[in-house]
């Protein structure tokens, strides 16, 4: 018998996730972000960070089954182990400030907004690509702001790749996350950007207990993140 490990309820809620994107309708593009908006002074914006809810793991992609995830789980448990005690959510942070410091060139009134409610419990809007899927307008009033500004991390440590019970290659250093601003006028985007990073290591990668390739790897995911999250911005 399986045992229900964190792991395997985060595989159950990836696969619903993954199962709930496909049904989903187009994905929602890139947005640049919209500098003429911003451009006006009297602008109030605030920020949410949403850190990830879990610790620096790896996460394992297409090991269909249940007895597969088992298995796949089994062959990364030494590198999880590590990630969780050598990984914290330090750089994570620093990039939650990065994202602050370049939205405070454009307005001065940015601060850190507690909301109300979580987002998926918003109530839906229908609007066409290029609008939020949950009507985010409410907020204006409740928060006094103009613009939300949501930077979330969903992953971070490494990545694999399986078909079912076998390996595809080499876990991979991996960052995952979104940044979107929300015209709080219109609940249109102003600015949405997805990220996705994964860096392969160098040389072998299977070197417990420290695991240095696979390390290095993630840390090189971080800076490729933060130089994305600048441009960006």
């Amino acid at each position: 018998m399986i045992k229900i490990t964190s792991k395997l309820k985060y595989f159950f809620i990836a696969a619903t996730a993954l199962l709930l994107a496909a049904c989903a309708n187009t994905p929602q593009p890139p947005v640049a972000l919209n500098t003429n908006l911003l451009a006006n002074p009297d602008l109030k914006l605030g920020m949410v960070y949403r850190p990830p809810t879990s610790k620096a793991t790896t996460h394992i992609y297409g090991a269909g089954c249940l007895l597969c995830y088992g298995v796949a789980s089994a062959l990364t448990a030494k590198l999880d182990d590590h990630l969780q005690k050598a990984i914290d959510d330090s750089e994570l942070s620093k990039m939650n400030d990065l994202v602050k410091a370049k939205y405070s060139q454009y307005s001065k009134n940015i601060e850190y907004v507690t909301l109300p409610t979580s987002i998926n419990r918003l109530k839906k809007f229908k609007g066409e690509l290029g609008f939020a899927e949950k009507d985010f307008r409410p907020l204006k009033q409740t928060l006094g702001i103009d613009v939300l500004v949501v930077f979330e991390i969903y992953r971070h440590g490494a990545y694999r790749s399986f078909s079912n019970y076998f390996p595809n290659g080499d876990p991979q250093g991996h960052v995952a996350g979104i940044l979107y601003a929300i015209d709080l006028n219109t609940n249109a985007y102003i600015h949405y950007k997805e990220i996705n990073e994964m860096i392969q290591p160098a040389g072998e990668w299977d070197e417990p207990k420290d695991f240095p390739s696979v390390t290095t790897a993630y840390y090189q995911a971080v800076e490729n993140v933060k130089k994305q999250l600048e441009e960006s911005i």
